[in-house]
């Protein structure tokens, strides 16, 4: 492989980094509108006047309570794989590239806290 062919393979898995990373974000921002709408449902349901009524609210909330679940998850997998693609360094498969052992090993760790996600980077000295 010569080195401007792996320029360019840099420069794809770069792009689908950050373009995995941008659809995180719109996957979380989802994930919220989601829930705020199942929590609106909710309240609606709890002041529901009928049955029919009560199980149809409570059928919707469940449904986006469900989808902001996903979305969230999704989210996390994208960001991972975003991740993974930028701080790469060859197109192989993780099992199979060769370890550096001078080169600083860093290591990502979800943040989840109530209305907040997030990946935090931290570098291994030892």
């Amino acid at each position: 492989m010569s080195a401007e062919e792996k320029q360019r393979s840099f420069r794809a898995r770069r792009s689908l980094g950050v373009l995995f990373i941008g659809g995180s974000l719109v996957l979380a921002k989802q994930g919220f509108s989601f829930r705020d709408e199942a929590d609106e449902l909710y309240a609606k349901y709890k002041e529901a006047g009928s049955p029919e009524e009560a199980d149809r609210l409570y059928t919707r909330t469940n449904n986006r309570d469900v989808k902001s679940q996903v979305s969230w998850a999704l989210a996390a997998a994208f960001v991972l794989s975003g991740s993974r693609l930028l701080f790469s360094n060859d197109g192989g498969s993780s099992r199979m590239a060769k370890v550096d052992k001078a080169a600083p090993r860093f290591l990502l760790e979800p943040q989840l806290q109530p209305r907040r996600i997030g990946v935090q980077l931290k570098r291994l000295f030892f």
